[in-house]
């Protein structure tokens, strides 16, 4: 039950905000003892391969590029440009340094960053301008990610991740809660690629991911317990 329950704490970040009450639920997921079954999986080369399919495209400077967000180790947004034709020339901020403004270099063109109000600008030698609502970037992902329910109640997209830093490989869930908020965390490939990490319980069954041979996997396994619990997350405005 321990090992468990370090597992879970291990997956978040500090500013995640785990207290006593989680500390409770991971303990009440932890006294599972039934066998673990794969729902379903998904190879990991398929889900980076639709990555960009999530992401925003926009035209400056007479170049096509995609805007979207990764995630670090303590799970801050960064805002992200990349050329749409693929290759190298991608570019990474953490969203709360974009207030203070950057540029981003590629092919000639020099483009200055400015978020504001949550909307990134991006402009151009010149005056000519894009402008991406970051919120807008969250709402692609989890429309044009893939997506699984559990349980038949709780839906998460799910989609790769590569933290800007250390280009660490990890899988991102995102889920819509009752109160109209994004919830999401991170999870390394490292660490459920010995072990399983849960991420919810509903109706008497757990819900979490374990990667095997190259694909991600959805697994479950039945428990006693009464009303939902999820594990650490970060929330967001939609």
């Amino acid at each position: 039950m321990k090992i468990f329950i370090m597992l879970l704490l291990a997956c978040a970040p500090v500013s995640a905000g785990w207290g006593r009450a989680e500390n409770a639920s991971a303990a009440a997921l932890a006294s599972a003892r039934a066998e673990t079954t794969v729902i379903s999986g998904v190879p990991l080369l398929d889900l980076l391969a639709a990555r960009d399919k999530a992401a925003a495209p926009f035209a400056i400077g007479g170049k096509n590029f995609l805007a979207s967000v990764v995630f670090d180790a303590n799970w801050d947004s960064w805002f992200t440009i990349k050329p749409a034709g693929g290759g190298f020339g991608a570019g990474a901020w953490k969203e709360t340094d974009l207030a203070s403004g950057a540029v981003y270099k590629y092919d000639g063109l020099a483009l200055n960053l400015k978020e504001t109000d949550g909307v990134v600008s991006v402009e151009a030698k010149g005056g000519e301008k894009a402008q991406i609502a970051v919120n807008d970037l969250f709402d692609r992902l989890y429309k044009d990610s893939m997506q699984v329910t559990f349980g038949g109640i709780v839906t998460y997209a799910v989609f790769r991740n590569l933290e800007p830093l250390t280009e660490t490989e990890g899988t991102v869930t995102l889920r819509v809660g009752s109160d109209g908020l994004y919830y999401f965390s991170v999870t390394p490939d490292t660490l459920i690629a010995s072990a399983t990490r849960w991420l919810l319980a509903v109706n008497g069954v757990l819900y979490g991911l374990r990667i095997e041979e190259g694909s991600l996997l959805f697994v479950s396994k039945q428990i006693e317990m009464g009303k939902p619990v999820f594990a650490a997350e970060r929330s967001r405005a939609r």
